[in-house]
């Protein structure tokens, strides 16, 4: 470095290096000014960061009422397969007689009853499900209910991690607003 100032102050005299070096040290650099500390923004800052702190936490509220609903559906899903499987074999009970001789009894409200083959494995089924039928339509309402909360928790799932992400956005601008007031302080 002093061997090149050395050249300098020969080659164009010392008067003009000092010269030269004063202009330099007086010249404006630009810059561009972009606020990110101002009241406003500050207060933007804060307000987001309290927003996304709110829609959090009502997204998991929402979350965990999936949770509560499924959790009493699927205990009553259970309750109606034992039922069904305790009546269909109530049902298998009541059948009389043994092979091409073997009939069961359907009951109907009006006090009619009616007396029904039952020599295969598909009349029995038939037999069985017969007497079951409405457990079994309560059951499958249950079990679209669950599928439905599934696809429910699914989107409140969504939605959490949507607002946990843009919360985390949210708090690198704080921290980055936070660290330029701490600079300038």
């Amino acid at each position: 470095m002093k061997e090149e100032l050395q050249k300098l102050i020969e080659q164009y005299g010392a008067d003009a290096v000092a010269k030269a070096a004063a202009e330099a040290l007086n010249k404006h650099v630009p810059t561009i000014n972009t606020p990110v500390v101002t009241d406003e923004q500050l207060i933007n800052t804060i307000s987001q960061l309290d927003a996304a702190v709110t829609d959090i936490l009502e997204a998991g509220r929402k979350n965990e009422e999936t949770y509560q609903n499924k959790a009493a559906l699927a205990r009553r899903a259970r309750q109606l397969e034992t039922s069904i499987q305790i009546t269909e074999s109530e049902a298998i009970n009541t059948i009389c007689g043994t092979g091409k001789d073997a009939y069961g009894i359907i009951p109907y409200p009006d006090g009619k009853q009616v007396k029904v083959a039952v020599t295969n494995d598909t009349q029995r089924d038939a037999f069985r499900r017969h007497f079951s039928a409405t457990d079994r339509k309560e059951l499958a309402s249950v079990e679209a209910d669950i599928k439905a909360i599934e696809v429910s928790q699914f989107k409140t799932r969504e939605d959490l991690d949507a607002k946990k992400e843009a919360l985390s956005c949210i708090r690198a601008k704080a921290q980055l607003q936070a660290a330029a007031l701490t600079y300038l302080a």
